[in-house]
């Protein structure tokens, strides 16, 4: 996409402009903003205002997107410059491409890492889960002994009152 410029404010682009130029919202220019990608000019009342070089860089993270770089890489990415070559075609530099490379690779092991370190903290919790589950069906089989135990004994209770009740009834009677 090639710069289009608004005419009262020289390459400047509005909020608006810029998200209708680049077919983006104009939360996702403020989002990248907030991640640090962008840094667009302000006017006096605070609004925002997007030059040739920012138009770009949204481009450059669009493309990246679509090949599906994360937004880690894409922020390392955003360090090196991209040139032009002879045909036209904007790249980054070959030795920043292969810093970057490295980069993504060094991210990619972190991460196994982090997953590999998770797995095992999740096998423990999970170990540690059936026991509880162990502990829980013990103590609720003993509860429900000792509850019917209770009851037997209430029951033995009741009718033990029962019939002294009864029989107090018939001495009374006679």
């Amino acid at each position: 996409m090639s710069p289009v410029l608004a005419p009262e404010r020289g390459a400047l682009l509005s909020v608006a402009e810029a998200a209708a130029k680049l077919d983006v919202s104009p939360r996702t220019l403020r989002y990248y903003e907030e991640l640090g990608f962008l840094k667009p000019a302000r006017t006096v009342g605070g609004h925002r205002l997007y030059g040739p070089a920012d138009i770009e860089t949204v481009e450059r993270i669009g493309r990246m997107q679509a090949i599906g770089f994360s937004l880690a890489t894409i922020r390392k990415a955003l360090r090196y410059r991209s040139v032009q070559d002879e045909t036209g075609r904007r790249s980054v530099a070959l030795d920043d491409l292969r810093r970057l490379a490295a980069d993504a690779r060094a991210d990619a092991a972190a991460m196994r890492a982090r997953i590999a370190t998770l797995r095992r903290e999740l096998d423990e919790a999970t170990h540690e889960a059936e026991k509880l589950d162990r502990d829980v069906a013990y103590l609720d089989a003993r509860l429900a002994e000792r509850t019917a135990a209770a009851a037997q004994r209430a029951a033995a209770t009741a009718q033990r009152a029962a019939a002294e009740t009864h029989r107090k009834t018939d001495v009374r009677d006679r």
